[in-house]
């Protein structure tokens, strides 16, 4: 029983100890995950390679990455982002405006193995008139956007029509990249606003989780038949 309880410490301490030295992702300003060679880990997940570009129309209105809070999401094999800020528009005597940011980074598994499966995107966009709201986020399997060993594809949310959710699930992959275009459009008689925008990528149980979870069922049985006997 003690060899069997000592074992299982052995890779409760083994696992975690591979991505000790990983910077965890900060609850921060976008800012801050822009800095040089910036990357930070959430799980089994490490993330790289920020980007950011903000336009408006009129162009003062833009949405710096300071004005953006970025909120890791922490749920253990589907983490990822909240990015929170003011995106909103009203038409300006009777000229369409916009406010428009694209945020761009690669995600990978921490133990390089082919686990990701899955991304989701979540906003709360809403509208009056002719405002239009949406998130079209492109997506690369095993590659950058930039430099992407296959055709990039994408998944969208938009009100209107009203589509708060979008999600597809791919063969396992050990890296993807994505590329989110947050937009809010006016029109020339409305209003459009987003103030949250949620993207997740959920992973299948790697291996490792099999021996925790086994050895654990194991060093329980084990212990409660002691008990009894």
């Amino acid at each position: 029983m003690k060899a069997v309880l000592t074992a299982l410490l052995a890779v409760l301490v083994i696992v975690p100890s591979a991505t000790a030295s990983m910077t965890t992702c900060p609850t921060a300003t976008y800012d801050q995950y822009l800095t040089a060679n910036f990357t930070c880990m959430s799980g089994n997940l490490l993330f790289s390679n920020f980007t950011y570009v903000g336009t408006a129309n009129p162009s003062g209105v833009a949405i710096p990455a300071t004005g953006i809070l970025v909120t890791p999401q922490t749920m253990m094999g589907n983490e990822g982002f909240q990015f929170s800020s003011g995106w909103s528009v009203v038409n300006q005597m009777s000229t369409s405006s916009f406010q428009d940011s694209l945020i761009s980074f690669t995600i990978s598994t921490v133990n390089h193995l082919a686990t990701l499966e899955d991304l989701g995107l979540t906003f709360n966009g809403t509208f009056a008139g002719t405002g239009v709201t949406g998130v079209t986020e492109q997506y690369c399997l095993g590659g950058t956007i930039a430099n992407c060993p296959q055709a990039t594809k994408q998944i969208t949310v938009t009100n209107p029509p009203p589509k708060f959710n979008d999600a597809v699930t791919f063969a396992g992959v050990s890296t993807l990249s994505v590329s989110k275009d947050i937009n809010v459009t006016s029109g020339i008689n409305g209003t459009a606003a987003t103030s949250q925008v949620v993207n997740t990528f959920s992973q299948v149980p790697e291996p490792a989780s099999y021996i925790l979870l086994g050895g654990g069922l194991l060093a329980l049985g084990l212990l409660r038949k002691r008990r009894r006997s």
